[in-house]
């Protein structure tokens, strides 16, 4: 794609997504270096008259896309968060996911949480509207109260602390009442044996109950199928009916796990995965999973569900753990550090 400003063919990652104002009645025809040169040398949009202040949330997006893009670059402006403290301390940070991917970087205080994002993106592959950063139990935002781009610094990030990385699948909306998980997998190469889907029930920390092949419902609001075996097409599934309204107020955390039941670990299932649909319309999936770095552990916590402002949300987990349904405590441990951490 040609620059229209510069004349330059770019990539489209160097074009903004959107006008760098709402009143810009135009695509986004200018890269992203035309588009700040002109807003610093005019203080205007460089394809027509709107006036831009530096106070512009999609300038400072501007900014970070670029830093993130191209680091070696010294921008004029750098965006930072309103009474944003600055570190002293020098060292590396660490990003790391539930399913052991993990990413390392020199920290800097100035750097924004937009910038950071759009590192987790090329290093872990998480898209940006998926992305939810935790650190010391508390989400970062990309922009403060004030509306100002969140710094780091303005979360007092240390050196060699670690940022943790949470993978939205789904934000329900409020209306949605009936829905199933489906959690599937394929046999082992040589026999026919199960992986147990078991959902652990959480009241915050505290374990209260699970729904598995024993204990099928958890009333009012939940249904397990049983086992499911299909010999033709070496499969088995096991069914997680839901009725989100009627989950009872105390109840704050869903984890969905799978767990070998006679083979030693879960890496002889082929592509276990969980599907999220509506009861209503089985063939429209809400959200899709598949876990595809295996190890040799006993179980995995696939996902879980949890309520955040007000709606039921789905997030990925892909964390190894020991146990089955023959004796959930350590599963019941590995999924309490999750909650502990506030990942």
């Amino acid at each position: 794609m040609k620059c229209r400003s510069c004349g330059v063919q770019k990539l489209s990652n160097e074009f903004p997504p959107w006008t760098i104002m709402e009143e810009c009645r135009h695509a986004p025809l200018h890269c992203l270096r035309c588009v700040v040169a002109h807003v610093e040398e005019h203080g205007e949009c460089s394809q027509c008259d709107v006036t831009v202040g530096e106070d512009s949330i999609r300038l400072k997006r501007c900014y970070s896309q670029l830093e993130a893009m191209f680091p070696e670059c010294k921008l004029n402006y750098v965006p930072k968060a309103e009474g944003a403290p600055t570190l002293s301390g020098k060292g590396f940070i660490s990003l790391a996911m539930l399913n052991g991917d993990s990413a390392s970087l020199q920290l800097n205080s100035g750097m924004t949480v937009s910038t950071l994002k759009v590192y987790v993106k090329s290093k872990l592959q998480v898209p940006l509207e998926n992305q939810q950063l935790i650190y010391n139990g508390t989400e970062l935002k990309e922009f403060t109260d004030a509306k100002a781009a969140a710094t780091l610094g303005y979360y007092q990030v240390q050196p060699t602390s670690t940022i943790h990385v949470r993978r939205l699948l789904y934000s329900a909306p409020k209306d949605l009442d009936k829905v199933v998980f489906d959690l599937n997998w394929g046999y082992p190469s040589r026999r026919r044996d199960f992986l147990d889907a078991s959902v652990l029930i959480f009241e915050r920390h505290k374990y209260v109950g699970v729904l598995d092949y024993r204990h099928t419902s958890f009333p009012p609001a939940m249904r397990h199928s049983g086992d499911l075996m299909n010999d033709r097409n070496r499969t088995g599934h096991h069914f997680i009916n839901v009725d989100l309204h009627k989950i009872p107020a105390n109840i704050t955390h869903f984890f969905f796990t799978l767990s070998a039941w006679n083979s030693p670990t879960v890496s002889r299932y082929p592509n276990p995965s969980l599907r999220f649909y509506k009861q209503s319309e089985p063939g429209k999936m809400l959200c899709e999973d598949t876990i595809t770095k295996l190890n040799y552990s006993q179980a995995i916590v696939m996902a879980w569900m949890t309520r955040q402002g007000g709606h039921w949300c789905v997030f990925s987990a892909g964390k190894p753990s020991a146990g089955n349904a023959k004796n959930y405590k350590c599963l019941v441990s590995t999924i309490q550090g999750i909650i502990s951490n506030g990942v």
